[in-house]
């Protein structure tokens, strides 16, 4: 296998993140690029072969630009793993507020077709930033973004009586890893992915309006 070539600077410069403004940027757009670069970097190379010097070269940034913002790839990977959470909150709060005020029914079923549809979008992201070996932790579910504001509908669905959780917190965590898992199992086994939304939407409101 032939020795990687170390990259000029115009080189460098030339692999700047596209769509990056040219010269200096605000503090906020250069940590997304980093960010962003790491993410595209974990997905095609995987977290282990990627390094420090991989994620500044695809930034166009200098290697002591990575440090200005992030005190390690540790500290990189909770930043990542923290947006990606964001994401899925924003996202999965946007498709509740589409439903009516009393609509709890559309709000679990919005909340369940959001996840699948962003969880399916990017689980090769998801992959890379919590299955890699050294990432290798527990993290308390209930404290996932999109979960609390799962838990939060449940909580205030209960208090509308449109159902009945006697634990929102506790419910969330477990729909969300019945979601979780029943995508894990599709992926796997190539099954028919269309057929989660109904399902677990059916799933999930006979366990909270059984009586």
């Amino acid at each position: 296998m032939a020795t990687p070539r170390t990259a000029t600077l115009p080189e460098r410069r030339q692999t700047r993140l596209a769509g990056a403004p040219p010269g200096p940027r605000k503090r906020a757009e250069r940590s997304d690029s980093l960010l962003d670069s790491a993410a595209a970097l974990f997905v095609t190379k995987g977290m282990a072969a990627t390094s420090i010097d991989d994620i500044a070269l695809h930034a166009g940034v200098a290697k002591g630009t990575f440090y200005h913002y992030f005190q390690d790839r540790a500290a990189m990977l909770e930043a990542l793993q923290a947006r990606y959470a964001q994401q899925f909150a924003d996202a999965t709060q946007a498709a509740i507020a589409d439903c009516a005020d009393d609509d709890w029914q559309g709000k679990l079923k919005a909340w369940v077709a959001c996840v699948l549809r962003e969880y399916l979008a990017t689980y090769p992201l998801h992959d890379a930033l919590f299955h890699e070996v050294e990432v290798r932790h527990r993290y308390a579910m209930s404290e996932l973004p999109f979960v609390q504001v799962l838990t939060t509908t449940l909580a205030e669905g209960e208090r509308q009586g449109a159902w009945r959780t006697g634990n929102p917190e506790m419910t969330a965590v477990c729909m969300f890893h019945a979601l979780h898992g029943l995508v894990d199992e599709a992926l796997v086994t190539g099954s028919d992915t269309a057929e989660l939304a109904p399902y677990l939407s059916r799933l999930f409101l006979n366990m909270v309006t059984a009586r």
